[in-house]
């Protein structure tokens, strides 16, 4: 008996090919869609690192189709990418922020969008080859880890409201990577053996700075400062920065330095590496999966995560008018304003809420007591 028509997307990659034939195995009527969201433009020298949604992968994606015997189609959607993503991509970075393509790209086209042309054809379901799994907890549902932790994927997912949460099917959420393409080699689809894409996908050669030199961002010249006030050099642009970095600054110090601040009239904040830690920062725009509706005023401890492929720390977290302020528990550094915050519980693998790292929220722990302090808030 079919379960259904369901839409699955596909990327042109195996994760997607297999997302689809193991729910045609299971009963569903599969409908694929490559989501066409920017002109693609081919890197100008050789690399051997791949990008995705360019020509070529729309043809892979076509030619699995093929192979499983599916409707395939192509939907546009550079308008809305444009909007949603290219354009604040390119605004965070003007505004000394580091920007999460990807986040916005899920939340507002690949499970925005998608889900509202799919309700229009009367298909409730839609598909995609993440690493996450979805589950229900106290009556609410939540993302939740996959059972590969090297390609877990929950991070960039905590945007998804509870109506697409209720409706996502995520077939690879309990598979590894090797068993999924031992999966596809099986099932004989043409992407078996195809390498993984390792970029954002509209910056092909992996470059945003010659990206923002395109779109004519006027880069902003200024000084390196450190924390102390002193003026140790210049640079040609804040935008080449972000917060934690410590390569390509081009200043020759005592100890290494990183970015710990990057300010509108083109100040680059430097500090040695205890002077990044973190004594607490504001998340806003805040959405909720397991956790109900929140109360103004009240505190719970938990665990954060600030950037992908971090580890989560312990947290304390005080809810303020739509926003949290959160204090850490363990040490943490490179707090970037622009990327995002994602909660889960003291005990669990499931997300909480997740929102954006605010710019002028993230406090630093003082050069002088940053052992000390850290120290003491790690115990409290």
């Amino acid at each position: 008996m079919s379960l259904g028509k369901i839409i699955v997307a596909m990327s042109g990659g195996v994760d997607s090919a297999v997302t689809a034939g193991l729910l045609m195995e299971e009963g569903y009527e599969v409908i694929g869609v490559n989501l066409r969201t920017w002109e693609y433009e081919a890197p100008s020298c050789d690399t051997t690192k791949k990008s995705c949604c360019s020509p070529e992968d729309i043809r892979d994606a076509r030619d699995v189709g093929l192979s499983l015997n599916i409707p395939f189609y192509v939907i546009k959607m550079e308008k809305l990418f444009q909007e949603k993503v290219i354009d604040r991509f390119v605004n965070d970075y003007k505004d000394g922020k580091t920007p999460n393509p990807c986040v916005e790209c899920n939340t507002f086209v690949k499970f925005g969008s998608l889900f509202e042309k799919a309700k229009a054809l009367g298909i409730d379901k839609i598909a995609t080859g993440h690493y996450s799994r979805v589950i229900e907890h106290n009556g609410r549902y939540a993302i939740a880890d996959a059972v590969d932790k090297k390609k877990n994927q929950a991070y960039y997912l905590y945007g998804l409201s509870q109506e697409n949460l209720k409706n996502v099917v995520f077939p690879l959420g309990g598979m590894t990577k090797p068993q999924v393409r031992e999966i596809a080699k099986k099932m004989g689809l043409p992407v078996a053996e195809k390498p993984e894409s390792q970029e954002i996908c509209f910056i092909p050669e992996n470059d945003y700075r010659k990206f923002l030199n395109k779109k004519n961002v006027e880069f902003t010249p200024g000084f390196f400062r450190l924390r102390d006030g002193r003026i140790i050099g210049k640079h040609s642009g804040k935008e080449n920065f972000t917060i934690g970095q410590r390569k390509g600054l081009g200043i020759a110090w005592k100890k290494p330095l990183y970015v710990v601040s990057i300010q509108d009239d083109g100040t680059v904040v430097l500090g040695e590496d205890g002077e990044t830690l973190v004594r607490s920062f504001v998340v806003e725009d805040v959405n909720l999966q397991a956790w109900e509706p929140l109360k103004d005023g009240k505190e719970i401890e938990c665990r954060v995560q600030v950037r992908y492929r971090s580890t989560p720390i312990r947290a304390k977290v005080l809810i303020q008018e739509n926003s949290l302020l959160v204090r850490p528990l363990e040490d943490v550094k490179g707090v970037a304003p622009g990327q995002s915050a994602v909660f889960y519980p003291s005990d669990g693998d499931y997300l909480l809420a997740g929102g954006i790292i605010q710019k002028g929220s993230v406090q630093l722990f003082q050069k002088e007591a940053s052992e000390e302090e850290a120290l003491q808030l790690s115990r409290s």
